[in-house]
């Protein structure tokens, strides 16, 4: 009898960390360390947007850059993608870029 309650949770322990193994996974492919550069605009819900050249949004989590509207920066930090067009960064540095 015990060895089957022993079996039964090492087993369970087993699955579970396998699941948080891939978990972590799939969360690193998809967010990456990144530097982007482009225009900070407001965006539909008030909050700032950084706009690049190529045409991608990002949404600026992390900081507020509002005092940032209309000029050119150049962000670094957590890139993630959710689906295929909304993207985001959170923000660990920034600086502006004089046109």
């Amino acid at each position: 009898m015990k060895k089957k309650n022993v079996f039964r949770l090492a087993m369970a322990l087993f699955v579970v960390i396998s699941l948080v193994i891939s978990t972590g996974v799939m969360a690193a492919e998809k967010a990456t360390q990144g530097t982007i550069q482009g225009k900070v605009e407001q965006g539909n819900k008030g909050t700032a947007v950084i706009k690049t050249d190529d045409g991608h949004t990002f949404k600026i989590l992390g900081q507020n850059m509002a005092t940032m509207i209309g000029k050119t920066v150049k962000v670094t930090g957590t890139l993630s993608k959710e689906g295929n067009a909304a993207r985001s960064i959170i923000v660990t540095h920034f600086e502006e870029v004089q046109d």
